[in-house]
């Protein structure tokens, strides 16, 4: 009976990483998506609409502002947004506004 319980200890953490692997797949894909959403919104708030940086930060929630830093390079009209393990770049082009880089 004992080596019984052994097993399903071993299939219930098995069911627990497969799971965990599963859905935070998931959480990553949220993440990068996230990084590129906020480069890019930052980039045409500052460069379509005009607007000093201050302003566009009240455009996200508090919380996301803490977990995302900035970068804003003028001369090339770029903004790179990283948070956690993700980050991304947004470019300006006349006639086109911003689109994440390549």
């Amino acid at each position: 009976m004992r080596g019984n319980w052994r097993w399903i200890a071993v299939a219930a953490v098995i069911a627990a990483v497969g799971a965990g692997a599963w859905f935070g797949r998931d959480v990553v894909a949220f993440a990068r998506i996230g990084t590129t959403y906020a480069a890019k919104q930052t980039c045409s708030c500052l460069f379509v609409a005009g607007r000093p940086m201050d302003s566009c930060k009240t455009d996200y929630p508090a919380d996301a502002v803490k977990q995302f830093t900035w970068k804003i390079d003028g001369d090339n009209v770029t903004v790179s947004a990283a948070g956690g393990l993700f980050s991304a770049t947004s470019t300006f082009e006349d006639g086109y506004g911003c689109h994440p880089a390549t």
